[in-house]
């Protein structure tokens, strides 16, 4: 192992030892000085010691330029830290059989890797042992409503609840109105008649979620559970909510307001939602895991591995059960076995969705591949919270349960690998919980559920912006917060100065609102805009980033001071990845097993044209549906550009990607998913958004299966595209056969069972029916192989030298390891000098 060390490893190993060895000489100096000097010697003789070690020590941290990636103490590395670290052999050269048979229209040598690589010896979970305040009692402690973790000795607190013990009240008020002054959420008593905004609930409130509920006084009311009882306690009554769809549109004073829009009667009458047994209007179910007439059944909500089967969801927060710890219960105390979790038990329905290799004990002989992925527990505000904050079930969430705990995909959240990358790496065969052990380490916060709907929503979480803060404001804000909170709570980002963290922006501006803190992080977002410090593009005033925002108390350095001088988007280290969506939204794709269609339509865009909002998509898709309507592009080149289907077709979205030889990938308000539709319909992609990259730009040979025109040329959309020779077309559908599969999700495992079914069911049929299209369609593959996940994974692991964890450090300069060198000499001489007693 000594012959593979880079010369980065042997410099940092002589910095430690020299380090080490000046320290040494200062304990002997001291020793001899308690012996025979007085403290006014010990003074006039130790300066020079002290500068001299003081010296050597800011050469080692200002070695690698200096700052906070540079250097073994300017990445908060101690010595015993650097030698105790894990040594892992380099990255496996590509296997020339995979790149043969699996690497078509892929660029520079990363495929290929992942798979001829030594898989590592598999090592059993750490076991945790420590206690949270108050006692051993595993029942009481955080307040009963927390989740200890043993690990750190410190509670997750769920909504309503905040502080080392999860005894601090943290309420949530259903706000009439945002605060303009202050710190606290506004709070003042609701008023129907003079209007309102955000959650206003003019009966009871739960604070905890800001969700209102029939008052106490009426026979479907809610009555809270007795103060006396531990928190968490049940309430007496559960009682009715009333969704803010469902509010009142009058105060009692018979005056209307655009509070609400029903009646009094509907509401409290003989027959009114809050009255009756069998009501005459009823009030939409939104929370999560509510269901029926009344909104009195109960089913599983949503959480990130279903709490491992070892906890109870409480709309995303997980309450494990005792001895079980962590965002999803994966870990647990010293002293508790391992047992099969209520999947295996009294809720099968959960099972699809729990799946925690990295929490079993490891079978004899067992191995794991790299890269070995740690994820933070992060405090639940960052996530967890912010599920239980959301407005609506389908919020934030790439799956739900029905009614009967069946389950089914959320395909309308477009920012999906929010909760499902989170979820996928809780489940993935490289999530370790040693962080000591981990290649890589991801930071699962939602920062678009934060956007919308939490701060779209309501008063209150703010981010320090208090009132000042626009909604991606706010969100900069929390990835500072967590920034802070990693480096102060764990060493790991001042390791390798963040270089070795991963962090996810997948909102429509992709990561231009990245606070400067977190740039040296590995970014994986959907959209690559490569322009330094680009004016936002986003027809919502409210998610203008760029907009800069002072307040004298809030905010008084400003919002633009936070961002630095970045691009967007750095191909050098980020990474841009496909958007999440189930099979089913691809129903019509020839690609997931469904049926060939003749592609009878020369180009396809069916999607939101918004002509009254100018800034939306820069303008392209108003430009393009008033040109082409204009000058008949349908009626002559068969080119469609509308909000529905072309005329005379059907208006199925995946019917009309799968009918079209070329689809456009236009701009949305910001980022959009056409150009991940496209591919998976088998579409050649016409990519009209300047300075922008999309998914996997770095990997892939977009080139190679797909068009681009830039903006200035896109009334030429019909001349450009007639003049791609049918060869062309055909080298592009070939291509596109070969990389289609890298822009789903089938290795997220609830996805991949349903792929399998589909091709189950459709082989036969496609296998008998006539082939019309190209690319031909797929009738059999492990949708697990060279997926979305694994596609992220084989890259990562291809960056494991340059970025991961255990990379070598950066050789120093020639001139810095000089005058280390030189300050070493000085210390060496001025403890002999000492000791001489001169």
């Amino acid at each position: 192992m000594s012959r593979l060390r880079s010369v980065g490893e042997r410099r940092t190993g002589r910095k430690a030892a020299l380090v080490i060895a000046a320290l040494g000489l200062v304990v002997c100096a001291f020793t001899w000085k308690f012996a025979v000097f007085t403290n006014e010697q010990w003074a006039q003789y130790s300066q020079p010691v002290r500068q001299a070690i003081q010296d050597v020590s800011q050469s080692v941290w200002d070695d690698g330029g200096g700052g906070s990636g540079g250097g073994l103490f300017g990445t908060g590395q101690h010595v015993e830290n650097v030698m105790a670290r894990i040594k892992h052999p380099p990255i496996a050269a590509p296997d020339k059989q995979v790149v043969k048979a699996r690497c078509g229209a892929t660029r520079g040598d990363w495929c290929g890797r992942y798979d001829n690589q030594t898989p590592l010896p598999a090592r059993a979970p750490p076991l945790g042992n420590q206690s949270c305040l108050w006692g051993d009692d595993l029942t009481l402690q955080c307040n009963f409503i927390g989740v200890c973790d043993g690990v750190k000795g410190w509670c997750r607190c769920p909504a309503g609840w905040n502080g080392d013990d999860c005894s601090r009240r943290m309420k949530r008020p259903c706000s009439q109105h945002h605060r303009s002054f202050g710190f606290e959420p506004y709070n003042e008593p609701t008023d129907p008649s003079l209007g309102g905004t955000t959650l206003a609930c003019a009966d009871l409130c739960d604070e905890d979620i800001a969700h209102c509920y029939c008052n106490s006084t009426y026979p479907h009311g809610r009555i809270p559970a007795d103060p006396e009882k531990p928190p968490g306690t049940p309430p007496i009554r559960k009682g009715r909510p009333i969704a803010h769809y469902c509010r009142r549109g009058f105060g009692f004073d018979g005056k209307k307001s655009d509070f609400g829009t029903n009646s009094l009667e509907a509401l409290y009458g003989e027959k009114g939602w809050c009255v009756a047994d069998e009501p005459a209007f009823g009030c939409p179910c939104l929370l999560d895991g509510q269901h029926g007439p009344t909104c009195q059944g109960v089913h599983e909500s949503f959480c990130p591995n279903q709490c491992n089967g070892h906890g109870e969801c409480l709309l995303g927060f997980c309450k494990c059960q005792p001895g079980w710890f962590g965002t999803d219960c994966a870990q647990r105390m010293a002293g508790i076995p391992w047992t099969p979790g209520m999947e295996d038990g009294e809720r099968p329905w959960i099972k699809p969705f729990v799946h925690t290799p990295a929490a079993l004990e490891p079978a004899e002989g067992a191995t794991r591949k790299r890269p070995l992925i740690y994820v933070y527990d992060l405090p639940p505000m960052y996530n967890a919270i912010l599920l239980q904050y959301r407005v609506m079930y389908t919020d934030c969430v790439h799956r739900q349960f029905d009614d009967k705990n069946g389950s089914y995909p959320v395909d309308k959240w477009l920012y999906q690998p929010e909760t499902g990358l989170h979820e996928m790496l809780l489940q993935s065969e490289h999530r370790t919980l040693d962080p000591e052990e981990a290649d890589y380490f991801y930071l699962p916060i939602y920062t678009s559920c934060l956007i919308f709907p939490v701060l779209f929503s309501n008063d209150f979480p703010y981010f320090h912006g208090g009132p000042a803060a626009g909604r991606t404001h706010g969100a900069t804000n929390m990835l500072m917060e967590v920034q802070n909170w990693v480096a102060a709570h764990h060493p790991y980002w001042d390791r390798n100065g963040g270089r070795d963290h991963i962090v996810l922006t997948v909102h429509d501006e992709g990561s231009c609102w990245l606070p400067a803190v977190l740039r040296p992080a590995i970014v994986l977002s959907h959209w690559g805009r490569t322009e330094v410090n680009p004016p936002a593009g986003s027809g919502y005033a409210a998610d203008t980033y760029s907009d800069d925002v002072t307040h004298p108390v809030y905010q008084p350095e400003g919002h633009l001071s936070k961002l630095g001088s970045f691009p967007c988007y750095d191909p050098s280290k980020d990474m841009i990845i496909p958007l999440m969506s189930s099979p089913n939204k691809y129903h019509a794709s020839p690609l997931l097993g469904a049926p060939t269609r003749k592609r009878h339509i020369l180009a396809y865009f069916n999607g939101r044209i918004q002509p009254e909002v100018p800034k939306y998509s820069r303008g392209t898709r108003q430009f393009l549906a008033n040109h082409s309507a204009t000058h008949d592009w349908w009626g002559k080149h068969r080119i469609h550009i509308g909000n529905g289907g072309a005329p005379g077709e059907a208006g199925d979205y995946s019917v009309g990607m799968a009918s079209s030889v070329f689809c456009l990938a236009l701009l949305g308000d910001g980022y959009s998913s056409r150009f991940d539709d496209a591919v998976l319909h088998g579409c050649i992609p016409v990519i009209i958004q300047d300075g922008i990259e999309l998914t996997w730009h770095s990997l892939l040979d977009l080139p190679s299966y797909s068009v681009r025109i830039a903006q200035k040329d896109m009334e030429k959309i019909p001349e450009i595209l007639a003049a791609v020779s049918e060869e062309e077309v055909a080298r592009m559908q070939a291509n596109l056969a070969r990389v289609w599969r890298r822009h789903i999700w089938t290795g997220y495992r609830p996805y991949g069972q349903h792929v399998r079914q589909l091709l189950e069911q459709r082989r036969n049929a496609t296998s008998a029916a006539p082939l019309l299209s190209q690319p031909p369609p797929a009738t059999d593959y492990d949708p697990a192989e060279d997926d979305a996940l694994s596609t992220l994974m084989q890259w990562l692991y291809s960056r494991l030298d340059d970025l991961g964890a255990h990379a070598p450090a950066s050789p120093r300069p020639a001139a810095a390891a000089a005058e280390s060198a030189a300050a070493a000499a000085e210390a060496a001489e001025a403890v002999a000098a000492l000791t001489r007693g001169e």
